[in-house]
């Protein structure tokens, strides 16, 4: 009990003291104490205006009006700092030895405005004063820091202005709270911070375990979290300035890209779903101060695709350039070409929709904000018009051109080399040069063209452009050419041999086919029209030939095929009956060339009753005028002669001529 009481008196008595000791220590004399020390260590001038009164609580120590510090003297903008109050707090223990500490700070409604001259100057380099150089000061390559203790430092409902005049850019945070605890200058400092920029709230903490260390004696323990959004971000790792660097592991979460590009001032791009409308990123990064970045044991997910990645990034020149290995197992980028997979199966867009393509533009907008060399390795990929297997390719993307070229690509049962060219300079267009071997066509041609009527594996080549902002812009450009040889397979749908014995087009649909050994055919583009001339069929029952049009924009077909029906082991005497294949290509009309077959089976027999019917009638002509008519194409000029002789008899019989 008698402890007690000694604690309690003990607690009286010093509260005494310390109150005391403030009403006979002039405020003024405090805060002048601290303008002195301030300009003594940093060279600039600190103006205190206002009453300057003496607070007891919450802390002991006083409170000023108007508060300014001096900016650099090669600025423009005014003070580097300006505020409307000023609360500095002293330590008790030690105003009671006759010593004056300061222990915390809080500014009201500050404007901060950090510079770095067109030269590379900063205006936070303070380190000019005469104390500059005491040994309890840190050189850091921004100037020097003169060592300090704060139990507290506040700062509410801030503004911090950062203007680059070297790099032309200026960046403004309004509404900042925030506060920062460091009570021993080479020990432990913890920072949270919440501001406005560009219309979103950020909030940020941090903790610093040495903090003379990071600013200027290598990296130390150091862990950040951030949040603005929807999207957050976490560092836990070594840090420090001096040299600018970190390394540790990372954790971005941008479930919020629309709120991360308004933090940037940007607005938020279309991305395609799998590519990036919600991104995470995680692993192992370092950051130097040539402004180079690195991820190692990456992991990246971009919706609902996850990758592995390491990447170097770097920050300097026109853009940023991205340098990365990327490995996927089932990937999923369907959206690029605008599909969605509807109730029945099509995609929306492709071709299996009478409709048409789709007309939704296309944004590669994206395609300009980096550049970049990619290597990129998955099990599989879906692109929505075209399923891949086992994929390698390098893309390289360069002022918005992105070249990628097929190392590997398993496709339709087959393999595919080549490269494929995106171009968003001056709009979208888009280059194919392309060869496939094994290439089974017909789920091939199901996705790009909603038709499974073709059964065969073959060899495709393809060189094509295109130039438009959507599919159907796109598909109706198409330029360049082509060619197909397919080995053994079906076509689906149409009974060739059956169609020409009974001369009947209903040998087509469900349950109809036509087997074949070979088709071989090369063909041209242009503006969308795909133009053949040379097709050849080869089957068992029945040969071809074909010419024709397939509108790949259009998608419609107007194409004229001659089958013949071999009747012999050496194929003689066949029946031709030209087919001819019109309408759209989802569902296409036949119609057997009837007058063709005709003449082709009544030729000889129409040209003997052509000559019989001929003779008869110059015959006739001839007895009529009297005159040789030989045939039937000089009547004419026959007639014309003979009306002119019989003229001229006329007009002598007149005027009595002989």
């Amino acid at each position: 009990m008698r402890w007690i009481v000694r604690i309690v008196l003990f607690v009286v008595v010093v509260a005494a003291l310390a109150v005391g000791a403030l009403f006979l220590l002039p405020a003024d004399r405090i805060a002048g104490f601290a303008a002195e020390r301030f300009e003594d260590a940093t060279g600039r001038a600190m103006t205190l205006g206002g009453d300057i009164r003496p607070t007891i609580w919450p802390e002991l120590g006083v409170r000023t009006g108007p508060v300014r510090i001096a900016n650099a003297d090669w600025s423009q903008e005014g003070p580097i700092l300006s505020a409307e109050a000023l609360t500095i707090g002293v330590d008790v223990l030690a105003l009671i030895r006759g010593d004056i500490r300061i222990t915390g700070v809080e500014v009201q409604a500050p404007e901060v405005v950090l510079e770095i001259a067109s030269d590379g100057r900063a205006n936070w380099d303070m380190g000019t004063g005469a104390d500059s150089a005491a040994p309890e000061a840190v050189e850091t390559e921004g100037g020097t820091v003169p060592a300090f203790r704060l139990d507290e430092a506040v700062i509410r409902s801030g503004a911090l202005t950062f203007i680059d005049h070297a790099g032309g850019s200026r960046m403004r945070l309004d509404e900042v709270d925030a506060t920062l605890r460091l009570p021993d200058f080479e020990g432990p400092a913890d920072m949270t911070l919440a501001a406005t920029m560009n219309g979103q709230r950020l909030s940020l903490e941090a903790q610093v375990s040495q903090f003379a260390a990071f600013l200027a004696r290598g990296a130390v323990p150091v862990a950040l979290t951030a949040e603005v959004g929807g999207s957050t971000l976490s560092f836990d790792g070594r840090a420090g300035l001096v040299p600018v660097a970190a390394g540790g592991t990372l954790d971005a979460d941008m479930a919020d890209m629309a709120a991360v590009f308004a933090l940037l001032g940007r607005a938020a791009p279309e991305i395609p779903e799998g590519l990036g409308r919600s991104i995470r990123v995680q692993g192992q990064v370092t950051a130097t101060e040539a402004g180079k970045v690195t991820l190692r044991d990456g992991t990246v997910r971009l919706d609902d695709n996850t990758l592995a990645a390491a990447a170097d990034l770097v920050l300097t020149g026109a853009r940023p350039k991205l340098t990365a290995q990327v490995t996927a197992g089932a990937l999923d980028v369907s959206a690029l070409a605008g599909a969605g997979s509807s109730e029945n199966g099509d995609a929306a867009g492709g071709g299996g929709d009478a409709a048409g393509w789709s007309r939704t533009p296309i944004d590669v907008s994206g395609l300009q904000a980096l550049d970049a060399e990619i290597a990129f390795v998955a099990d599989s990929v879906e692109l929505g018009l075209a399923r891949l297997g086992r994929t390698s390719l390098l893309m390289t993307l360069l002022d918005g051109r992105a070249v990628t070229e097929i190392r590997q690509l398993s496709a339709y049962d087959g393999l595919i080399q080549g490269s494929f060219v995106v171009n968003s300079r001056g709009g979208l267009s888009v280059r194919a040069n392309l060869t496939g071997a094994g290439v089974a066509l017909q789920p091939l041609l199901e996705q790009l063209a909603g038709s499974d009527r073709l059964l065969a594996d073959g060899e495709v080549t393809l060189n094509l452009l295109g130039v438009g902002n959507d599919m159907h812009s796109l598909m109706t450009s198409l330029s360049g050419d082509g060619a197909l040889s397919l080995g053994q397979g079906e076509l689906r749908g149409l009974d060739l041999a059956g169609m020409l014995r009974n001369l009947d087009t209903s040998y087509v649909g469900a349950g109809q086919k036509t087997i074949f050994d070979s088709i071989d055919a090369t063909f041209r583009v242009e503006n969308g029209v795909l133009s053949n001339d040379d097709l050849a069929l080869l089957a068992p029952l029945v040969n071809a030939t074909g010419t024709g049009q397939v509108g790949l924009g259009a998608r419609t077909l107007d194409y004229r095929l001659l089958p013949i029906l071999l009747e012999g082991a050496e194929g003689e005497g066949g029946l031709r009956v030209p087919l001819i294949v019109s309408g759209p290509w989802n569902a296409p009309r036949f119609r057997l060339d009837l007058e063709a077959l005709v003449t082709q089976e009544f030729g000889d027999e129409i040209e003997a009753l052509k000559g019989e019917v001929e003779s008869k009638v110059t015959e006739r002509i001839s007895e009529e005028l009297g005159v040789e008519v030989e045939s039937l194409d000089n009547v004419e000029e026959t007639l014309q002669e003979e009306l002119e002789n019989r003229a001229r008899e006329t007009l002598r019989g007149l005027f009595g001529g002989n």
